[in-house]
């Protein structure tokens, strides 16, 4: 449906895209992560504005690492680097900064959700080697938390992990790396507010509430395929690691999204996307649905009623936030 972006300096020239966000009346919202900049786009693709730059005052970021978009009025960003989350409306004024736990722990982009009720959901990691916590605010620009949950998460294997800097110039900051392919659980906040979560290591998704109470599980019969030959030998040599430490087998699942209609997104390549295996809001397979160009995992796309926002690569990995329209067999 859409396609946004060029190499001519202008507004819709990216350097990196970190995170999108889409709005009620369809607008995109671009966190430009070299530019530590917010650019919004009308629902035809043409540049409105943009707001935020790199800096140390109201609505400046460190390192712009994550936004999302929270009825009525309200985007929300992360601050990476100086642990905060900064709240702006439409135009881009800034109606409030909070002070995050964030501590020396990053993630690209920054996992926060918002529910059909409203509710906005951060990760904070954790102050030791716990996997943190999920915290659900309330709506509107104060943060105010309503409830927490520990994140999904098997227990920490030293042998599977490795840390790392990620960054620029000055402005940089560890961050632990998970070996390829360990197992691990991924998970989402579903529009109801509920957790979706599932190993990695088999095609078995689970809805959970808050309290940790299963309410279903969505599932295939797919075994996770074999991780052996030359492709165990390349992945090893690109994480500077020994190939005995990666495990036998490949994850039977990548990613989980989900949709303002109760959808969910199951990507299963560790790679760009080309295709997702999708369930519908009672838990149904629907089929796989394939995307006329490959997607990037991150920024993490946005699934709409019908319609994906995302990121691919064009030519010298140049980006470019495509608008795909969903078409059904027939």
């Amino acid at each position: 449906m859409l396609r946004i972006g060029s190499t001519d300096g202008t507004c819709d020239a990216f350097g990196q895209v970190y995170s999108l966000a889409v709005d009620g009346d369809g607008r995109i919202y671009v966190a430009d992560r070299p530019a530590n900049e917010i650019r919004v786009f009308t629902p035809e693709g043409d540049c409105l504005r943009s707001f935020g730059r790199s800096g140390e005052g109201p609505g400046e970021f460190g390192w712009l690492v994550g936004i999302a978009w929270q009825p009525p009025g309200y985007l929300w960003a992360i601050d990476g680097l100086r642990s905060r989350a900064a709240v702006f409306d439409p135009v881009g004024t800034v109606l409030a900064t909070h002070r995050l736990q964030l501590g020396q722990v990053a993630s690209v982009p920054w996992p926060l959700r918002v529910d059909t009720g409203g509710g906005l959901h951060i990760w904070l990691p954790g102050s030791g080697p716990g996997p943190g916590t999920i915290v659900e605010y309330g709506t509107g620009p104060e943060l105010d938390s309503l409830a927490s949950v520990p994140q999904p998460a098997i227990p920490a294997d030293p042998r599977m992990r490795y840390t790392g800097e990620i960054g620029e110039g000055d402005n940089r900051m560890a961050m632990e790396f998970v070996i390829p392919y360990a197992p691990r659980v991924q998970w989402t906040v579903n529009p109801a507010g509920n957790i979706w979560q599932a190993r990695t290591s088999a095609f078995a998704i689970h809805e959970t509430t808050r309290a940790g109470d299963t309410l279903r599980t969505i599932q295939l019969h797919r075994e996770a395929p074999r991780l052996e030959g030359r492709e165990r030998d390349s992945i090893a040599a690109d994480a500077g690691i020994a190939a005995h430490r990666l495990p036998e087998r490949k994850h039977a699942i990548e990613t989980i999204s989900t949709g303002p209609d109760g959808w969910v997104w199951v990507d299963t390549e560790r790679v760009a996307t080309v295709g997702w295996d999708v369930f519908d809001e009672r838990g149904y397979y629907v089929g796989r649905v394939v995307p006329p160009v490959p997607i990037e995992k991150w920024p993490f796309p946005v699934f709409g009623a019908g319609t994906v926002t995302a990121v691919t690569l064009g030519e010298l990995d140049v980006p470019y936030v495509v608008q795909l329209r969903v078409v059904r067999g027939g």
